[in-house]
């Protein structure tokens, strides 16, 4: 149960990241 949370919790951080580095990526190549 603790491993399984963990992965999730992992997951979304990676999720996270992923999500505010395309929205920097994209603001910059409009900008």
């Amino acid at each position: 149960m603790a491993r399984k949370l963990a992965w999730f919790v992992a997951l979304w951080l990676a999720g996270v990241a992923a999500v505010s580095l395309l929205a920097y990526a994209i603001r910059a190549m409009v900008m």
